[in-house]
């Protein structure tokens, strides 16, 4: 089976991130979760506004609005080596890296597709384990998903079917909403345990990786 999958979030828990920012408010007195917010508000928008640039440049410019909105001068600017560590640094989920192991030793292919860059990919994959055969980052597609282009280059470069192709994702807005519109089989990785809208289904549902090998071979 060839099997997608998102990478934050889905595989790498990104927590981090705004642990560091929290960090950062708490230190000079500044309402963190405002910060937190403000900072992945404005990364979302870039994504969609703004020809594709690197996610560092992204990531930095999102840093700079979150000063011009809570009047921070350049507090968090001047933090950006520290949260571009935090992208450095992410972590798998616990199950991850065993159950991607399994799945590659069952025969599955494993491709990675990521609203991140080339370089931020090089630390993330070796957290991974390098498992994936293919990695796909918006530096590849000139776009970010939840853009169809994005899934649409990537599925004219492998020439899956949904015979042998599963999506798995946790983002339902950048993913299985996409997905859906495109027509792929995928299954959601429902961390947060929301409630899906019935809008995108049919999909499966898991609350992590733990139950994917089982999953995909009843599919």
């Amino acid at each position: 089976m060839e099997l997608t999958f998102d990478c934050y979030g889905t595989l790498l828990d990104t927590s981090t991130i705004k642990k560091r920012i929290t960090e950062i408010c708490d230190e000079n007195h500044i309402n963190a979760l405002l910060a937190a917010d403000t900072f992945f508000n404005y990364e979302d928008r870039f994504k969609y506004t703004d020809v594709v640039i690197p996610y560092e440049k992204l990531i930095k410019k999102s840093l700079k609005f979150v000063d011009m909105d809570l009047m921070t001068n350049n507090l968090f600017l001047s933090h950006y080596q520290t949260i571009l560590q935090a992208y450095y640094d992410l972590k798998p989920f616990p199950e991850v890296n065993g159950i991607l192991a399994q799945l590659k030793k069952n025969g599955n292919s494993l491709y990675l597709m990521s609203n991140s860059s080339i370089q931020l990919m090089k630390y993330n994959l070796r957290a991974l384990n390098h498992i994936f055969d293919e990695v796909f980052t918006a530096d590849d597609t000139k776009c970010y998903k939840p853009q169809l282009d994005f899934f649409d280059f990537v599925q004219n470069k492998l020439h899956f079917s949904n015979d042998n192709h599963i999506h798995i994702a946790k983002g339902f807005w950048w993913d299985i909403v996409p997905s859906s519109k495109i027509g792929w089989k995928k299954i959601w990785i429902n961390r947060n345990h929301l409630s899906g809208l019935k809008d995108y289904q049919p999909y499966k549902e898991l609350p992590d990786l733990s139950e994917l090998p089982t999953v995909i071979h009843s599919i």
